[in-house]
């Protein structure tokens, strides 16, 4: 599985449960606090997967999203749905081992693989959340083309023109995530409609004596961005414990590229190696890859400073919460911002080295 364009718009069409007109109504039962219809959806929603099959993928994904919504919606009343409908533990096993992902929702059911327009599965149906879905669903995209960008630099030359066109086309792709939280912070209140309205919906749920997390936005693949730009071969304990926390909510895919690239050679460190040995020789060509690199670890600062923000304005003294719903505390976010500075930091010295007077 990827998330192209192709295979998001294939599982947001697919509808194998007869979900759409149910979960219209989701906003509406979830204002009432409803748990006696959210109990009938989930239990009409489970009865009709052990009748349909769901043979393909993109109806496996499609069933986790709409079951995940019922989940959600309980748990914003402090019910463990699978408490009340014991039938869909099962299936939720079932389909996640089939999908090889945890078996509940996540950010890419809420955000990638969520139809737009009249059938988007909401949980209170605000404009606040439309904006957030679109921003998810954007952002997961864009990180992934970028990851899969970098991964190609592995085996080629940081001097070459391909590896520089490769990487620009990373950077162009990571660009819309910067530009996506700009959107969030101009349009979503962080505590008055996030803390207090949505994160409710976001919390762990209980599959087979296990606590899984909701459908959080940390669990896009910016931990790939990291591990392959900057990471990979630097250790920092909290920071690796994070990330194996944020893989498992994500492809299969993804899981199998950070392993197989955990204690490799980082694109910092490549491009850094590169223009240490070339010094006042560097080519034109690697100048401009270690320009291209310098402007991704920009983006990504930029990026985590916003997302700092955001973060510092939801998590007051007087919030009801003290960590994200990825289970992370504010102040993760503070070190990993903290450590990719120190990485454009690193990277700056040496094309300064490389970028000087020509004798």
């Amino acid at each position: 599985m990827q998330l192209t364009d192709s295979f998001c718009a294939e599982v947001a069409a697919a509808d194998p449960l007869g979900a759409d007109g149910l979960l219209a109504t989701l906003p509406e039962v979830n204002e009432r606090a409803d748990l006696g219809r959210l109990g009938d959806i989930l239990a009409q929603l489970t009865e009709t997967a052990g009748r349909v099959g769901l043979e393909s993928t993109s109806d496996r994904l499609a069933a986790v999203r709409d079951i995940g919504m019922t989940l959600g919606s309980f748990k914003r009343y402090g019910v463990e749905p699978l408490t009340v409908v014991p039938g869909a533990e099962q299936l939720l096993l079932r389909l996640g081992a089939q999908t090889a992902m945890v078996p509940r929702d996540t950010v890419l059911h809420y955000g990638a693989w969520n139809p737009r327009g009249p059938r988007q599965r909401m949980y209170t149906g605000a404009a606040e959340e439309d904006v957030l879905i679109h921003s998810v669903r954007a952002g997961a995209m864009a990180i992934e083309r970028s990851a899969l960008g970098l991964a190609e630099l592995a085996h080629l030359d940081p001097a070459g023109a391909e590896y520089l066109a490769v990487l620009q086309r990373a950077a162009e792709d990571f660009a819309v995530l910067p530009a996506q939280i700009g959107l969030v912070a101009e349009k979503v209140p962080p505590a008055e409609f996030f803390m207090l309205r949505l994160r409710p919906y976001m919390e762990d749920v209980l599959v087979n004596g296990r606590s899984y997390y909701g459908p959080a936005a940390a669990h896009v693949p910016l931990y790939l961005i990291d591990h392959l730009l900057w990471s990979s071969d630097r250790v920092d304990p909290e920071h690796v414990a994070l990330h194996q926390e944020l893989m498992d909510y994500g492809l299969p895919e993804w899981i199998r590229l950070y392993r197989k690239r955990q204690g490799s050679e980082s694109v910092v460190t490549q491009v850094v190696r590169a223009l240490l040995a070339a010094r006042r020789e560097a080519s034109a060509e690697l100048l401009a890859a270690g320009r291209a690199v310098g402007e991704l670890l920009r983006a990504l600062v930029v990026f985590r400073g916003r997302h700092l923000r955001l973060v510092r304005d939801s998590y007051t003294v007087d919030s009801p919460y003290t960590a994200g719903s990825a289970g992370a505390a504010p102040e993760v976010v503070k070190l990993v911002l903290d450590l990719t500075r120190a990485c454009e930091r690193q990277l700056a010295g040496s094309l300064s080295s490389a970028d000087g007077p020509r004798p």
